[in-house]
């Protein structure tokens, strides 16, 4: 059969309207872990992996039952985490970031196996110590900020409390119910470059700042991610906490790895469903 020329134009015409959504749903969520515990379920859960190295950082993309995914394994730490997220979201342009994987309790009422979902994120290592006496100890101490460029408001900001992404967190939280393992909550995860141990200073940290659990990544992607405006969530398991003598079990990745693959495909069945629903508009 052969197509006039009006006929050809027609559909170069229609296949050019149809490339941003092509390239839309291309899109990946990118889902971080530092460890192998942390990561290695998510790695092989994927369809047609392909590994890279970017940097020193290590990215395994893929699908899973159809989303496109990609798994950074960030290796330990605030620094690794912030530039695996940046390499991430230069390269792979992500509609998402999840940053998950094991944690320290904060809060008493937590043990081994619950889930953490970070409504907020905080920097537990930045500090203002102020010079006016307060208290017998003669010091005050305050947390201090974290400074980004807001690429919405075109100006510099400072927040010491980050935000996680609204529609991230309510899939989140309506997948609590089929995880079964533990409990689900929503709370604050504390970041920094410490595996602390001290319980006066997990209590304080709990009572005075609300954090629900310790671990050493999750701010500094939320950082990256509020720079670049990409929806951002961390997810926590406690592997281990002082409080309560539990030591770090690195089964409770894979638990982990297992509820953020439900909300992976929640999430994303959410997306392509509003996605539908505004092509019919």
């Amino acid at each position: 059969m052969k197509l006039s020329r009006t006929g050809i134009v027609i559909l170069v015409a229609i296949f050019l309207s149809l490339m941003p959504f092509r390239a839309e749903a291309a899109d990946p969520i990118l889902v971080e872990g530092a460890m192998e515990c942390e990561t290695d379920l998510l790695i092989k859960e994927l369809d047609n992996p392909v590994e890279e190295r970017i940097g020193g950082w290590r990215y395994v993309s893929g699908e899973y039952q159809s989303i496109p995914i990609v798994v950074s394994v960030t290796s330990i730490g605030m620094t690794n985490a912030a530039a695996a997220t940046t390499l991430g979201i230069e390269h792979f342009h992500p509609i998402a970031v999840i940053n998950q994987g094991t944690a320290g309790g904060h809060d008493p009422s937590l043990h081994s196996f619950d889930i953490v979902l970070g409504a907020k994120t905080f920097d537990a290592s930045a500090w203002i110590s102020r010079a006016e006496r307060r208290g017998a100890d003669g010091r005050h101490i305050e947390l201090m900020p974290t400074y980004y460029y807001d690429s919405n408001l075109k100006e510099d900001k400072a927040e010491v409390e980050l935000t996680a992404d609204p529609e991230l967190l309510e899939v989140a939280v309506s997948e609590a119910g089929n995880y079964q393992a533990g409990r689900v909550i929503v709370g604050k995860i504390s970041s920094s470059n410490i595996w602390n141990r001290q319980i006066d200073r997990i209590h304080f940290l709990h009572e005075k700042y609300g954090s629900s659990c310790e671990e050493m990544e999750a701010h500094a992607a939320a950082h990256i991610c509020r720079v670049y405006d990409v929806p951002f969530l961390g997810i926590r398991i406690l592997s281990n906490t002082e409080i309560h003598g539990e030591d770090f079990n690195p089964a409770t990745g894979t638990a982990c790895q297992q509820y953020v693959l439900t909300v992976i495909k929640s999430y994303a069945g959410r997306k392509a469903g509003k996605a539908q629903s505004d092509g019919r508009k």
